[in-house]
């Protein structure tokens, strides 16, 4: 889906009749959304695993031919500054609103 027709589409859900949001949602309606956010998280939850092999695969690698990259303090401001330059490209196509809710967000980079 092009960017112009997300953006329509965004438009159009703002401008829902107050009483047309006040109705029940259909159950013909419901259970096909329903099916596409659970295959949706499916797929977000697939790439992580894969993204996950992925990083154990290439640290063995790198074990195997005796390169070691530990994750001490350069790690933490790399993924700071990486967080930071995520946040701020995302400021920029963001809406003011949805930039205001990113801004209160405080994201956890310690393991807990």
């Amino acid at each position: 889906m092009s960017e112009q027709n997300t953006d329509t589409q965004v438009e159009e859900i703002k401008e829902l009749d107050e009483e047309v949001g006040k109705q029940p949602v259909p159950f013909n309606f419901f259970m096909p959304m329903v099916k596409a956010l659970e295959n949706r998280i499916d797929y977000n939850f697939n790439t992580i695993i894969q993204l996950s092999l992925l990083v154990e695969y290439l640290y063995e690698q790198l074990e195997s031919k005796g390169i070691e990259v530990e994750l001490n303090e350069k790690f933490n401001s790399f993924q700071e500054t990486r967080l930071k330059e995520m946040k701020e490209e995302f400021l920029k196509k963001a809406s003011e609103q949805e930039a205001d809710e990113i801004n209160k967000e405080d994201i956890d980079l310690e393991d807990n």
